[in-house]
Parts: C-alpha cells; sequence; structure tokens
C-alpha cells in the first residue's frame, strides 16, 4: 500500500487497536532493520519526526579573488624559477610541493567556476595555469621531468577543462579561434599529440556552423602564418632561422589537419583533400602523401586511399613499404587492412 493508503486505513482504528498493531509490527521488524533506521529512538521520542530535518551543508564555492591572488602569483614565481633553482622566495623544503599548489588550484578554480559571476575570471586563471604547464615541457621550470603527468592530470585532460569554461563565456567566433591558438602555440608533453588536442576542439564544435568556423579560422590563421617575415640571414644564427621556420610549418600543418577533419565531419571529403594539398608544408611529397593516406586510412574512405594513392604514383612519387602493403591488400580484400604498418 502507499502511505495515504496506510494513514486512511489507521485513522478508522481505536488507540487500543493502534497500540495492538504497532507491538505486532515491532515484532515483526528485523533487528538489523530496527538498528539501521533506529525504531527505539523512534518510539520513545516520536516528537523527533516532525522535527525539522537538519539542512544539508552547501559547500563553499572558493573565493575568486583569493585565487586570482594565488594563481598568478604561483605562476610568477614559477617563471621565475623560483620552484627549481635556490632563492629566498620559495623555500627549499616547499619547491618540490609545487604539483600539490598547481592541483588545488585547478580543483578550486573548477569549484569556484559553479558561481556563473566566476567564470570569466576562472576561465583565464586556469588558462594561465595551462599555458604554464605546457611552457615547462620545453623549458625547465620544475625538477620534474613533465608537469602534466606530476600533477596527475593529463594534458588533453587539463585542454578539455579550459574549453568547458571558455565555451561558456565566449563568443563562439572568438572561441574556436581561441582554441585553436591555444591548441598551436602551446608546447606538448611527451604523452600529448596534437592529433589529441584537435578531437578535445571537434567535441565543441558539434554542429556544421561550428565546423565550418573552425575551417574558416584555420585559413585565416594559416594566412597569417605565410605573411609572417621569415629571420633575415645576419641578425640571428642559422639555427634561430631554422628554428622559427620549422616552428611556424609545424603550426600550419596542425591548423591544416584540423581544418582536413572539420570537413570531414562534414563529410566533404573531396574538399578536405584539396584543402589539405594546398596548405600542408613539406618539402618530403612522400611524407605529405603518407599524412594524407593515413589519415584518409584512419576515417575509413577507402575509395578516396586508393585514389589519392594512386595519384601519387603517376606523378612519380614512391610510397613507403606500409603504404605498398595496404594499397595491395586494399586491391585484393576490397576493404583497408586493420592496421597501417
Amino acid at each position: 500500500m502507499k502511505i495515504s493508503e496506510v494513514r486512511s486505513i489507521i485513522e478508522k482504528y481505536s488507540e487500543g487497536q493502534l497500540r495492538l498493531i504497532i507491538s505486532e509490527l515491532y515484532k515483526a521488524i528485523p533487528k538489523a532493520v530496527k538498528e539501521k533506521t533506529d525504531i527505539d529512538s523512534i518510539l520513545k521520542n516520536p516528537n523527533s519526526l516532525t522535527q525539522a530535518m537538519p539542512k544539508t551543508r552547501q559547500k563553499e564555492v572558493p573565493d575568486i579573488e583569493l585565487l586570482k591572488s594565488e594563481t598568478e602569483c604561483f605562476v610568477d614565481y614559477a617563471y621565475k624559477q623560483y620552484y627549481l633553482a635556490p632563492n629566498r622566495v620559495v623555500s627549499k623544503q616547499n619547491r618540490p610541493k609545487w604539483r600539490f599548489v598547481v592541483k588545488r588550484l585547478y580543483k578550486d578554480l573548477l569549484a569556484t567556476s559553479s558561481d556563473e559571476s566566476n567564470v570569466p575570471e576562472a576561465t583565464r586563471l586556469l588558462e594561465k595555469l595551462y599555458q604554464l604547464l605546457c611552457y615547462s615541457c620545453s623549458y625547465v621550470l620544475f625538477s620534474a621531468y613533465d608537469s602534466f603527468e606530476s600533477i596527475g592530470i593529463a594534458q588533453e585532460e587539463f585542454f578539455h577543462r579550459v574549453l568547458s569554461l571558455k565555451y561558456h563565456c565566449e563568443d563562439k567566433n572568438a572561441f574556436i579561434k581561441n582554441a585553436l591558438l591555444l591548441m598551436v602555440d602551446n608546447s606538448l608533453n611527451r604523452y600529448t599529440l596534437h592529433e589529441d588536442l584537435m578531437q578535445v576542439i571537434l567535441e565543441f564544435a558539434k554542429t556544421p556552423d561550428l565546423r565550418e568556423m573552425t575551417i574558416a579560422n584555420c585559413s585565416e590563421l594559416i594566412e597569417t602564418l605565410k605573411k609572417e617575415p621569415s629571420i633575415q640571414k645576419g641578425r640571428q644564427s642559422n639555427y634561430d632561422k631554422w628554428q622559427s621556420d620549422y616552428e611556424r610549418e609545424g603550426k600550419i600543418n596542425t591548423l591544416t589537419e584540423m581544418a582536413f577533419l572539420s570537413y570531414a565531419r562534414l563529410y566533404e571529403y573531396s574538399e578536405a583533400i584539396s584543402y589539405f594539398k594546398a596548405n600542408y608544408c613539406k618539402a618530403d611529397k612522400e611524407v605529405t602523401l603518407y599524412v594524407l593516406l593515413r589519415m584518409l586510412f584512419e576515417l575509413n574512405q577507402k575509395d578516396h586511399f586508393l585514389q589519392e594513392y594512386e595519384g601519387a604514383l603517376a606523378d612519380g612519387i614512391n610510397p613507403r613499404e606500409t603504404l605498398k602493403k595496404a594499397y595491395r591488400f586494399t586491391r585484393e580484400k576490397g576493404e583497408l587492412p586493420a592496421n597501417l604498418w
């Protein structure tokens, strides 16, 4: 019976009948249930049932101003290598504790973003923390070899958290552009690939409009990178010039792959291939072919894979052995192999 039916029935009974019912019910209740629900206390003090239940204590939202001060101070000290080299600001015993500081700030910044008014500032601070950890993957700021591994948060996950906050406080076009810049302008740790971060961005670019916006922003950023003046010989070493050109080429290629995947999400594979060929930068044509065929392979685009492979042969390109094996298998079996090696 429902409790409303029980109440309706017992209203008809006399006081004596109710005493009898209660005693019989009490005897029927198993001892474990009596202890768990504290039936004896209810019998001794029935008024406790009408007293207001204590309210669940709400978790306190961390103070955003305090977090701002702590985060900016930590970031400043870290860039100055105070958590690495001897100094009078951060004591020797506290330098190895930087990872616990990062984990606490990360947790508290996410917690404080539960208050909508804190989201923009929490986003800015979490992004600064992410950029610091990325920087430490290329330049030594801490004693640990891998900062993301040390704090127990994968770079891909941290990146996703930052974008989750940015998505809710930025205009969508600005969000896409900033997400792309956050991907290409920051270093990777040893376990992360740009492809991993691309997949994170694609999780937010779920609609055709956002995917087209991603392609447009990739194109804009690629054109900007192509127009950047090269380092002049004589002003800096040949190594600096090579490093600058290498980094710019890497960014262009990452953005090209990002646009390719966005086209693929729109099922516009021919446009994706054309875009890739027009923008990917590699002096070695075979390497460019391998990257293109690998992406088509991962997208299970058998017909385009065969078409691009055969077109490369006609252009005089000699594919590597793994591609030759994959091509032969596909021609014989009518489907792509399970692996590309």
